[in-house]
C-alpha cells in the first residue's frame, strides 16, 4: 500500500479517472474543479492511495491563502474504494500532517457519511482514531465543502415510469414545457458554453447571489466539458437562448451545479424542461441517481425538492483541526469583523496571488 501527494499531470488524469467511476467520489474531487481555486492565487495537490499500482482511495487538498493565512481544505473526503475502509484512518491522518507541512494555520475534512443507505455515501465507517484529536464541525467557508447529496433515485426506472412518480402538478409543468416549442440542446463549443454561463451571470447579479466571472472560470469548464465531465444543458425558442443549466460528472452520477434563465411571460418553464432532461440524461447512461444538489433559496430548494427528492446530508462528517492557535485566531477575529464583505473577500483574495 502505497500513499503519496502528486500533482503530475499523467497522475492527475489517472485520478480524474479513478473519481469518474467510484461510486463514493464527488466532482469536487476532479482536479481540474480544483485548479479553478488558483484564480485566488490558492493552490491544491492530490493525495493517492495506491494498492499495486492502482488508485483505491485520496483526496484532494486545496491550500487557501491569503496575506500570512493558509487553510488546508479537503472539500469532499478523503474516500476510499470498497474494500479498503481500513485504509481510511491513515488516509485522515495524512490531512493535519500536510497542512503542518504546508504552513497551513487550520484544515478540516468533510466525509460523505450517511445515516441512510446510498451506495455512494459510507453507511457504516471503521474505528477512527484520528479522528480523536480533531474537533466536529468546520470553521472556514470560503472553499465549498461537500455536505449532502439532494438525491432522485434513478434504479428501476425508465422515463415514463419515472415521470409518474412526481406531483401531478410538476408532471403537468414538465408537460407545458414541452409544449412552448422550446428546442432542447447539448452545449459543446467554447462559445456556447460562454454564452450559457453569461445567462448564469445575469441571473446571480439579478437574484443576488455570487458566482465566480467567466474569465476565472472559464479553463476550467472549458478543460472539463474537452474530458467529457461537463454538460451544459439548454433550452432555445426561435433560436435565442431562454435556459441553461450546468452539470458535472463525478462518482457515477451528474450534479447540478447552475442554472439560469430569461424571464417570459408567459413563463416558458425552462426549469422544469431543463432539470427533466437532466434526468433523462441519466437514465439514458444508466445511471442510478441525479444530484439536484442541496441549498439555494427557499423558492429554489422548494423547486429542486419536487422533484421527489431525498436528502443525505452527511452526519458526524465534518472535522477540523487548529494547527496555528494563535494566528487561527486572529483570522477568525476578522472574518468575524468581515463576514459581511464576503463579496470583498472575493475579490481581495483574487488579487492576494501568493
Amino acid at each position: 500500500m502505497e500513499i503519496f501527494f502528486t500533482k503530475n499531470k499523467e497522475e492527475l488524469d489517472q485520478w480524474d479517472a479513478y473519481v469518474s467511476v467510484e461510486n463514493k467520489a464527488s466532482h469536487l474531487l476532479l482536479s481540474d474543479w480544483n485548479q479553478s481555486f488558483t484564480s485566488y492565487g490558492f493552490d491544491f495537490e492530490v493525495c493517492l492511495l495506491k494498492d499495486q499500482n492502482e488508485i483505491v482511495g485520496g483526496f484532494v487538498g486545496v491550500i487557501a491563502k491569503a496575506l500570512f493565512f493558509k487553510f488546508y481544505i479537503v472539500p469532499y473526503g478523503p474516500i476510499v474504494s470498497k474494500g479498503y475502509e481500513d485504509q481510511l484512518n491513515h488516509l485522515i491522518a495524512q490531512v493535519p500532517e500536510r497542512a503542518k507541512q504546508s504552513g497551513s494555520c487550520y484544515c478540516h475534512i468533510s466525509l460523505p457519511s450517511t445515516k441512510e443507505m446510498n451506495k455512494h455515501t459510507f453507511t457504516n465507517l471503521p474505528d477512527l482514531p484520528i479522528l480523536k484529536t480533531a474537533k466536529a464541525g468546520q470553521l472556514f467557508k470560503y472553499v465549498y465543502s461537500g455536505y449532502g447529496l439532494n438525491w432522485i433515485d434513478l434504479v428501476g426506472y425508465d422515463e415514463e415510469s419515472k415521470i409518474i412518480t412526481l406531483k401531478p402538478s410538476v408532471r403537468r409543468n414538465i408537460r407545458n414545457s414541452y409544449r412552448k416549442d422550446l428546442i432542447f440542446k447539448i452545449m459543446t463549443l467554447d462559445n456556447d458554453i460562454e454564452q450559457a454561463y453569461h445567462l448564469f451571470k445575469e441571473n446571480s447579479i439579478a437574484a443576488n447571489y455570487s458566482i465566480r466571472d467567466w474569465k476565472d472560470m472559464r479553463e476550467t469548464l472549458l478543460s472539463l466539458n474537452k474530458k467529457g465531465f461537463l454538460k451544459i444543458l439548454a433550452a432555445f425558442k426561435d433560436e435565442e437562448l431562454k435556459g441553461a443549466i450546468l452539470l458535472i460528472k463525478g462518482g457515477n452520477y451528474y450534479t447540478y451545479i447552475l442554472g439560469g434563465s430569461k424571464k417570459e411571460v408567459p413563463d416558458l418553464r425552462t426549469g422544469d424542461f431543463l432539470q427533466w432532461e437532466a434526468i433523462k440524461l441519466s437514465l439514458h447512461e444508466g445511471l442510478d441517481g441525479y444530484n439536484i444538489s442541496l441549498g439555494g433559496s427557499p423558492g429554489v430548494v422548494e423547486f429542486k425538492n419536487s422533484f421527489n427528492t431525498v436528502q443525505f446530508y452527511f452526519e458526524n462528517a465534518q472535522f477540523h483541526w487548529v494547527i496555528k492557535p494563535i494566528y487561527f485566531k486572529l483570522y477568525l477575529f476578522l472574518e468575524k469583523h468581515l463576514k459581511n464583505h464576503k463579496k470583498t473577500i472575493a475579490r481581495i483574495l483574487s488579487l492576494l496571488k501568493k
